[in-house]
């Protein structure tokens, strides 16, 4: 398990190190889809942006991390979530802003706040929480645990209107049945909709962890696979990602879709991923709506 059980860290703002960065994009063919900006470009962007936060309020000129005893530790995301009132607005050679705050949560969790832009209008807010890992035994994904990373400074109080890191950690100790307001079965008794092996060179980091983007994208496709043409014409609203765990490479993932409401405009749906030991790798609560 990724969330740890421990208080949150109160800090004073005014002796805080202010971990921000704001950059801008001229938007082309990578960073867009069919339907408006790129989800998982976004993702890949935001992640990096989150790690080179860390980096630099280390004080690091690279964002690469090793412990007390000299393992490499890795800051793997253990919640995600996406506020995305105007999804399907980007078009080609806009130029879209993005503001990136980094924030303590607890002890062992960091949250990061991303806010994008095209002129004034806000197209997504992002939030990504992430603890320290390390395996635990060598080349072995399924090993991985929290560790505790030395040498970060204060750094800024949660802003009280980002509920969702205490929201992620509350779920996952709690369960997630009922989020969004779909069902998310804390024992799945039927076989899964689907079973698939992610690819090496496709879904795997450098690390050589299943990326977090790879997760969202394998319940994205199952997802679409159940909305079928009612799909067309609605882009992302909102999306919230709980991980617990990784995968090894060539290990099958299962992909139990464990709920779907569909009206006239909106389409909302749950799915849980699990390992081929049955282990919880994570869970996806989506909902999407008319352009």
């Amino acid at each position: 398990m990724m969330f740890e059980d421990v208080p949150e860290q109160e800090t004073d703002d005014l002796a805080a190190h202010v971990a921000t960065q704001e950059s801008s994009y001229s938007l082309g063919m990578p960073e867009l889809s069919h339907t408006g900006l790129s989800e998982q470009w976004m993702l890949k962007t935001l992640g990096d942006r989150h790690w080179r936060l860390i980096a630099a309020a280390a004080g690091q000129a690279k964002a690469s991390f090793r412990d007390r005893n000299g393992r490499e530790v890795y800051a793997a995301f253990c919640g995600l979530s996406v506020a995305a009132p105007h999804f399907g607005r980007p078009d080609l050679d806009d130029r879209l802003d993005i503001r990136s705050t980094l924030h303590r949560v607890s002890p062992a969790r960091l949250a990061s706040e991303h806010v994008l832009r095209i002129g004034a209008t806000e197209i997504a807010r992002v939030c990504l929480v992430s603890t320290f890992i390390s395996r635990t035994r060598d080349g072995e994904n399924r090993s991985v645990a929290r560790v505790d990373f030395p040498g970060l400074p204060v750094l800024p109080a949660l802003p009280a209107r980002q509920q969702f890191p205490r929201e992620a950690a509350r779920l996952a100790r709690q369960g997630a049945d009922g989020h969004f307001g779909l069902a998310m079965p804390a024992e799945l008794t039927r076989g899964p909709d689907e079973t698939l092996r992610p690819n090496p060179s496709l879904d795997f980091n450098r690390a050589g962890l299943l990326y977090f983007p790879s997760f969202v994208a394998v319940a994205e496709r199952a997802v679409g696979t159940r909305m079928g043409r009612a799909s067309d014409g609605l882009v992302l609203r909102r999306r919230d990602v709980l991980f617990f765990g990784n995968v090894e490479l060539h290990e099958p993932i299962s992909v139990f879709v464990t709920d779907c409401v569909h009206d006239e405009d909106r389409f909302r749906a749950a799915v849980a991923l699990k390992g081929s030991d049955d282990r919880p790798l994570c869970q996806v609560f989506c909902e999407y709506g008319r352009a």
